[in-house]
């Protein structure tokens, strides 16, 4: 059953082949939504929203006004908004000892900054309620070395979506973030090509797998469907098989 169908879904950050963005935006569409797929590179936008029957539109979410063009093309072609992903992010990694003011900024601008304005901006486009979702990331929930900028950024904005929710209250749109582990996607095939890695990640997970861009698919579309998770507002959902728990040592 297409649970979206009129529904307009405007999903940030969906230019790879196989990321989040992406991956979530055709689940979206096979929901019955019309969907609004945006990034930086126009091209391979263009392929997507051939492929499901969408919109492409560019959008640098450094860019305020970008960002509300994209709503502002989205509510022009099919009148409201009511669904709106924010899939951006770059990897960064460097020790505390290594940063500078110039390291820094990059990931702040496109993770925080450009999160909170896109909020106001999907925010200001819905005019009947709606679902907004940032995707967030394990090592916001648990700590791990040079991730101090890319976790804190997302740290920031899982706590931002709580007082967004407060905000937005009376205009019934809801907030909520995806914080997912490790999952192979255009941006982290590098570390699967690293057995240690893996086996470590599946050593500390009680699920005893990795996840895939299909759990974060039917995570996002679980969010964004007022049917099915109308009443969840202001949550950190883990998207982690369990390892956002930590343990006590096995014996």
């Amino acid at each position: 059953m297409e649970t979206l169908t009129n529904k307009t879904a405007v999903v940030l950050g969906a230019s790879g082949s196989s990321n989040f963005g992406s991956v979530i935006a055709r689940r979206l569409a096979k929901e019955g939504a019309n969907v609004v797929v945006a990034a930086r590179r126009r091209e391979p936008l263009e392929a997507l929203a051939e492929e499901i029957g969408g919109l492409a539109v560019a959008c640098d979410v450094t860019e305020e006004a970008e960002i509300a063009g994209l709503f502002e093309a989205a509510s022009a072609k099919y009148g409201n908004v009511d669904i709106a992903v924010n899939s951006a992010g770059i990897l960064s990694g460097d020790p505390i000892s290594e940063l500078s003011a110039e390291k820094i900024r990059p990931t702040l601008e496109i993770s925080f900054i450009g999160a909170l304005l896109y909020f106001k901006h999907a925010a200001a486009a819905m005019q009947n309620g709606g679902s907004v979702i940032t995707i967030s990331s394990l090592t916001a929930r648990i700590p791990g070395p040079q991730l101090a900028v890319y976790a804190g950024a997302r740290a920031g904005i899982d706590y931002s979506i709580k007082v967004a929710a407060l905000e937005y209250a009376e205009k019934k749109i809801r907030f909520n973030s995806i914080a997912a582990g490790l999952i192979q996607t255009d941006m982290t095939d590098g570390f699967f090509a690293l057995d240690a890695i893996i086996d470590a990640h599946l050593n500390d997970t009680p699920a005893g797998r990795m996840g895939t861009v299909n759990d974060m698919a039917e995570a996002a579309l679980f969010l964004a469907d007022e049917s099915r998770s109308g009443f969840i507002n202001g949550q950190v959902l883990d998207l982690s098989g369990g390892q956002q728990m930590g343990h006590l040592p096995r014996f």
